[in-house]
Parts: structure tokens; C-alpha cells; sequence
């Protein structure tokens, strides 16, 4: 904007007239001389008309060189700051777009089906293996993909500020809805408003935050940046937080209608996270959704998996979560805790074929506590083994979490985990979610922009297995997992990064862990493409209607996608 006096029309505008007028009287000189007359009362309108317009120009000029000036000198911004623009609303919105191609196979193509006895399945074409396509198989996947907005609202005067923060859970390679796959199923839809880590809140720089809302838990988040796997084929949730070896990652999910706070970071480096969700169900076994709720707390609708229609797959009431932290320098460690209230798996007693439930007689089984059990009710198998009522007990796990950074780029991280299940003694013989596991991941960085990372982990047999929908075989005992990683990222600028990775699951004895749990669109497990005896299942028992899930699979596949951060 030129700052020099605006052109000012007066004297153009004078000579105008003048010429006009001269013009008028040579031409009408001998004409009447009220029509010139005339003509120059036009002409003195016109120059009044002139001289307004060129006053305000000049007014305005001279408010918009002071407004400069000041803005120059620091001593004011333009009145236009003052109002909301675009970009500082738009610097809310955040997310993370990833999308990969894989190729995995559940490596049990050959696997034969056992009676809980021991001996083998068979038909009149012998012995009986797998159903559907277990091999390798391309696909598609959104891995950890969401969209938020999130913002901050001072409060009066205080030194407090209102916090909020809305987040969606995106399916980029398939269409928004609920999880339908024949071994799980979910009500939740991808997509949907509020299906990430969303929350209202109060903050303070010196107290820390204090939040409501649906999050991870600070057991999952403490020890996120120990996992150079995140959302790639050899997450470490597959197997740490995971205490059934399925596509549930327990101890790893969003926990609804939660209460939590975050502290600050101290001067001696320590913080902490704590987090309290109330079970929010009336009955006394967890057998339903949570009020407000649309899957059970666990992460599934009743019924999940073709078992009968109610939360005893893992639904729990009150749940508890808390991590200490600390960090100096190029240390990171990590102390967590998390804990769910009277976890419901009655469905591991219900027509299961594992032999230990012979030695049980079907009246007791704690039945004075659940009487709702009785036989010949509603929760009684197709087969008549009478669930084991009472098989409602806590869950929790802990765990130790330490990172180093080496000033010559190399990353340590490692991790030493306990997951228990707090059953009696007569129910252990089916106890699969107590184990211990470790976690070691290394990650290499070669250049500001090329990275390698390698991850093991491993989990210990646990005490017992429930059978039920397995492909049990008795002569097994050992139940224990080993997985591999491994990942080559490249920086292509600061917030899009390419990534190729590759991961093997090594399942022992009835073992069924996966690849790809934990927040990934498509998993790979250890279950076949069954789904009931309409399709040749070769559950035999009467436990569902559902898939086989084929312990001591061997689970492994190759990826490659791109992750775009903004």
C-alpha cells in the first residue's frame, strides 16, 4: 500500500468545469440565456459533488498512514488481528492418515483337529484340518488412523482453562461401521464422532489436567513410545497387554466414561497419570453393557464370536489405571498399574472341551453365589456341561518400562510384564490370562531420515486353557509365544513417512496369539473361515456356533504403507 498523499481531483476537477463552461458559452452564446444558466448551476453541483468525495479520501488516507505507522513502531495491530482467521482455526485440527498393503498367511494350512482327549477328529475323508483360506493372503488396511479437533478456553481470569478434545477413529480402505469379522464383533463405528480418545476438561500449568471423557489408559500410553511398532505388523500389543492371545488387546484399549488426571512434570523429572472408570452396570456379573454403553467392557457386544448372547467374555465393572513416570535427559522409565473389578469369562466353562472340566461336578461349582447357573437354566450348554458359575474374578497387570537414547542414534527399549487372573485353585486347570511377558525393541537411526528397528517379545505358558473353541489338544501343555519384528522407515519430509516391516508369530502348544491387534483394520489370527457346523466346524462341544481357532498357528506377513501426520 503506497503511503503518499491520494491523488487529490480538486484542481482537475475546477479546470474541468471551467472548460465545460467555457465550451458552453461559445457554443450557446447566441442562444437563450437561461439555458446557460442552467448550465452552470449544473456544473457548481458537480464541483460540490467533487469536493466531498475528495475530502473523505484524504480523511481516509490519513487513518490508514497513522494505523501503519503504529504497526510499524510495535505500538498497535491492525484491527483485523483482533478477529478469529482462518488459520488459527484451523490449527485445532489435528490426526494421523495411515494406510498399508500386507501380505500374511495364518500358517496352519496342514494343522489336525483333536478330540479333548487327545485322539485325532476325523471324517470319511480322514483326518480334519482347517477350513477356508488359511494361507497367504493380500490385503488393505487402515492402521491407527484418526481425525480430532482439539482446543483450549481461558477462564475468566483465573489461571485455569477449559480443555476439549474430539476425536474419530478412521477406516480409510473400507466403509465407517461396526466390526462384523466371524471371530469378533463390535458395535463401535469407525468414523463416528467421540470413537477416539475424546474429553472435556480443566487445566493448569502448575496442577496439571483434570479430564472426563473416553481415553487409552495411562497403562497403554506410559510405554507407547517404547513401541517403534505402533500400528505396523509386529506391534508389541499383540502379545504385551494381551492376556487371551486374541485380537483383543486387554490391557491396551479405550476405557469409556472415564474420570483421569495428568500432572505436570516435576523438577526431578517424575510425573504421573491416574485414571478411574466406574463399571457403571447393575447387574452383579457383568453380563451386560455398561449403561451408556454400546459393546461390553472388554471391547465386544454380547456374544462376540458366536458364544451365547451376553458380556461373559470379558465384561468387567470398575476399572483402575495408573502410571508413574520419569524423565531426564535421554532416560525414559515407567512404573503401571491397571486392574479390572470382577472380569465375567463364565463363557470359558461353557461346553468346553478341555478334559479338567470331567473332574467338576456341575453343582459344585459356587453355585450358592450364582444360583442363576442352576442346570436347566437359559446359561446351560447345548451339551448339558453346566458353565462354572463363580468364574468371575479381577484382572490386572503391571509392569516395568525403560527407554535410553545413545548419543550415536541407537534406542533401547524394554519392558517386563505380569498379567494375572485371580481364580481359586479349582479353576486354574482353565486359567489362560496369567502370564508373564517381556518386551525388547532396538531402533537404529542411520541418517535424519532412514531408521531400522527390531522387536522381540515373548510370553511364558500360562496355568491352564480353557479349550472351548480351540482346537485343543491335550498332549500340549506348553502355551508360551515368541514374536519378531522388524521395520524400515524413511522420513520423506517431516510429517509423511514410508515404512516396509515384516513379523512372525510363533505360537507353542495351544497358543492362538495373532499379528496385528491393537488398533490395525485387519488383524491376522489363528482362526479358520468356519462359522458353525453349516460350514464344517469342527467344534464338536457345543460351545458356539463360531469359527475354530487353531492353537500353535504360526502367524507371519510383510507390509509396507505410508503415515501422514498433521
Amino acid at each position: 500500500m503506497s503511503r503518499g498523499s491520494p491523488r487529490r481531483p480538486r484542481a482537475g476537477a475546477l479546470a474541468l468545469a471551467l472548460f465545460l463552461a467555457g465550451s458552453s458559452t461559445a457554443v450557446y452564446a447566441d442562444d437563450a440565456q437561461d439555458e446557460i444558466r442552467a448550465l452552470k448551476e449544473q456544473m457548481s453541483v458537480l464541483m460540490k459533488r467533487l469536493e466531498e468525495i475528495s475530502r473523505k479520501q484524504e480523511e481516509s488516507a490519513a487513518k490508514t498512514e497513522k494505523i501503519e505507522q503504529k504497526v510499524d513502531s510495535g505500538l498497535a495491530a491492525p484491527a483485523a488481528a483482533s478477529e478469529p482467521k482462518l488459520d488459527a482455526l484451523l490449527k485445532g485440527f489435528y490426526g494421523t492418515l495411515d494406510v498399508s498393503v500386507d501380505d500374511t498367511t495364518k500358517g496352519m494350512s496342514d494343522f489336525i483337529a483333536y478330540h479333548g482327549d487327545g485322539s485325532i477328529k476325523t471324517n470319511v475323508f480322514g483326518g480334519i484340518h482347517p477350513i477356508g483360506n488359511t494361507g497367504w493372503m493380500p490385503a488393505l488396511s487402515t492402521n491407527k488412523s484418526v481425525l480430532g479437533y482439539r482446543g483450549e478456553h481461558k477462564i475468566a481470569d483465573s489461571t485455569y482453562q477449559f480443555i476439549y478434545q474430539i476425536e474419530a477413529s478412521l477406516a480409510l480402505t473400507a466403509a465407517a461401521g461396526p466390526s462384523l469379522s466371524n471371530s469378533a464383533q463390535s458395535s463401535s463405528v469407525k468414523g463416528a464422532l467421540g470413537s477416539g480418545d475424546s474429553f472435556v476438561g480443566v487445566a493448569s500449568k502448575d496442577l496439571g489436567k483434570l479430564k472426563f471423557g473416553t481415553s487409552y489408559t495411562p497403562y497403554k500410553k506410559s510405554t507407547d513410545r517404547l513401541n517403534p511398532f505402533s500400528g505396523m505388523l509386529g506391534d508389541y500389543a499383540a502379545v504385551m497387554g494381551n492376556s487371551g492371545g486374541d485380537n483383543r488387546v486387554e490391557f491396551g484399549t479405550r476405557q469409556e466414561h472415564s474420570v483421569w488426571f495428568e500432572s505436570p512434570s516435576y523438577g526431578n523429572g517424575l510425573s504421573f497419570d491416574f485414571l478411574w472408570s466406574p463399571g457403571q452396570n447393575r447387574t452383579y456379573d457383568n453380563v451386560i453393557q455398561s449403561a451408556g454403553s454400546s459393546d461390553c467392557n472388554g471391547g465386544n457386544i454380547p456374544g462376540s464370536g458366536n458364544l451365547p448372547a451376553g458380556c461373559d467374555d470379558g465384561g468387567f465393572s470398575n476399572a483402575l489405571s495408573v502410571a508413574l513416570k520419569y524423565e531426564m535427559d535421554n532416560l525414559y522409565g515407567v512404573v503401571a498399574y491397571e486392574s479390572h473389578q470382577n472380569v465375567n469369562r463364565n463363557s470359558d466353562g461353557i461346553g468346553s472341551n478341555a478334559p479338567g472340566y470331567a473332574a467338576l461336578a456341575p453343582t459344585s461349582n459356587l453355585l450358592d453365589q450364582n444360583p442363576i447357573y442352576a442346570p436347566g437354566t437359559a446359561f446351560a450348554n447345548a451339551g448339558g456341561t453346566q458353565p462354572f458359575a463363580g468364574d468371575i474374578a479381577t484382572e490386572w497387570a503391571f509392569k516395568v518400562g525403560l527407554q535410553y537414547k545413545f548419543d550415536f542414534g541407537l534406542t533401547v527399549s524394554g519392558i517386563a510384564e505380569r498379567l494375572r487372573r485371580d481364580l481359586p485353585p479349582a479353576l486354574q486347570f482353565q486359567n489362560e490370562r496369567s502370564h508373564d511377558a517381556t518386551w525388547l525393541a532396538l531402533t537404529q537411526e542411520f541418517t535424519p531420515y532412514d531408521s531400522v528397528s527390531l522387536g522381540w517379545a515373548h510370553a511364558l505358558a500360562t496355568p491352564g486353557d480353557p479349550g472351548g473353541q480351540h482346537n485343543y489338544n491335550p498332549n500340549n501343555s506348553d502355551n508360551s509365544v515368541e514374536m519378531f519384528s522388524l521395520a524400515y522407515r524413511r522420513k520423506l519430509d517431516k510429517q509423511l513417512t514410508w515404512y516396509l516391516d515384516a513379523a512372525l508369530t510363533i505360537n507353542r502348544g495351544n497358543a492362538h496369539y495373532d499379528l496385528g491387534a491393537g488398533g490395525r483394520g485387519v488383524t491376522t489370527d489363528c482362526h479358520d473361515g468356519s462359522n458353525g457346523p453349516a460350514t464344517g466346524s469342527v467344534v464338536t462341544d457345543g460351545s458356539s456356533n463360531g469359527p475354530t481357532t487353531w492353537g500353535g498357528c504360526r502367524v507371519e506377513g510383510i507390509s509396507t504403507g505410508l503415515n501422514y501426520r498433521f
